[in-house]
């Protein structure tokens, strides 16, 4: 779980970012409308709308998020048959690897084994 780390901390870098932007425009926001509440009273109307739209447009980016995330996931989970190819002997061994594990040349099979290629070696990664 911890190679997902990295990807967790950008979500969150993000986050905090898109945080102080709004922070900082609903600040400028309160000293404007100190300052000129009588022009932002001329449209009361549109601004339900817009903020329905608003909040509809943060929710479809969420969505499309937890859905990218999702698949990312399930994706790194599959097991698949990792085949390693000894190219002098033409011997042939076959493992079951979740394929988020896989890291170039190395890889962590389903039972906890991690296994580095030598060069000689080549990786050939297979559907179950």
């Amino acid at each position: 779980m911890l190679r997902y780390a990295p990807m967790f901390l950008k979500l969150l870098l993000t986050a905090l970012v898109i945080a102080g932007a709004l922070l900082t425009l609903r600040m400028r926001r309160q000293k404007q409308y100190t300052a000129s509440a009588p022009l932002l009273n001329a449209s009361p109307d549109r601004r339900p709308m817009v903020k329905f739209l608003a909040a509809g447009v943060v929710a479809l980016m969420l969505a499309g998020a937890a859905l990218y995330l999702y698949h990312q996931w399930s994706d790194a989970y599959q097991v698949v048959t990792v085949r390693v190819i000894d190219t002098r002997s033409d011997r042939t061994t076959s493992y079951q690897v979740y394929k988020g594990d896989i890291d170039g040349r190395t890889f962590v099979t389903t039972d906890g084994r991690t296994v580095s290629l030598a060069e000689v070696e080549r990786l050939e990664v297979g559907a179950q």
